[in-house]
């Protein structure tokens, strides 16, 4: 069986650009201040990896993430967050650079064009992008199909979260994937937010084995 992936991260989305572009519906709350995507913002991660001796527990990777907004950028009239991610790694001391271009739209939803290697978006459409959290909009819903299955993508209520040994106040989005494989399972993936600091967790699942991993924010710097 191929190793088919949950794709709810930026970084691992295989949804092509244009189908996310009209999934917009008209928001409950449209709130643009709930994002801080100014340059300047720094935000620090840490990926724990499943422990398969250990069912639930997470242990460190030994891959840490950077995330800085280095500056903003006007494409075919809209105006993006450029934004330059450098991965370390314990056992090697090669980084890896990949660079992301975020907007808010007029909806009040957090769009992302992932560009990986390429510090451009020459061959990206800048009217699309991945909704990567929609916000205050409680009303939105994002249907993704696959070939493996279908991931249906909600808001949920506000809730407490400690993240390495800090307490967030988040608004969960989340991801139920309902297989049409017999031999899959169901899974859930979530991105995190809070108000004004940004990602605090994200949660990911590969579709055809128990491997999962989570992206924690270990420190943040915001500028208003």
């Amino acid at each position: 069986m191929k190793n088919y992936f949950i794709k709810i991260s930026i970084l691992f989305l295989a949804v092509s650009f244009a189908s996310c572009s009209n999934d917009d519906s008209s928001p409950s709350v449209t709130n643009t201040e709930f994002f801080n995507i100014n340059v300047g913002n720094r935000w620090v991660y840490k990926k724990y990896d499943f422990d398969f001796s250990n069912p639930g527990v997470y242990t460190f990777s030994g891959q840490t993430e950077t995330v800085e907004v280095t500056e903003i950028v006007t494409v075919d009239g809209l105006s993006f967050s450029k934004l330059k991610h450098t991965k370390t790694f314990e056992n090697n001391s090669t980084p890896i650079i990949e660079y992301e271009f975020l907007r808010i739209d007029e909806l009040g939803h957090l769009r992302s064009v992932y560009t990986g290697t390429d510090e451009t978006m020459a061959h990206f459409v800048a009217s699309d992008g991945f909704i990567q959290h929609p916000g205050t909009d409680s009303g939105f819903q994002f249907v993704q199909e696959q070939p493996w299955g279908t991931i249906t993508y909600n808001l949920t209520g506000e809730t407490a979260m400690s993240v390495e040994n800090n307490n967030y106040r988040v608004l969960p989005y989340k991801g139920v994937f309902i297989p049409t494989d017999v031999n899959l399972v169901s899974k859930t993936v979530e991105y995190n937010y809070q108000k004004q600091v940004g990602l605090v967790k994200r949660v990911c699942h590969a579709v055809s084995s128990n491997y999962s991993w989570e992206d924690r924010l270990v420190s943040y710097t915001i500028v208003p």
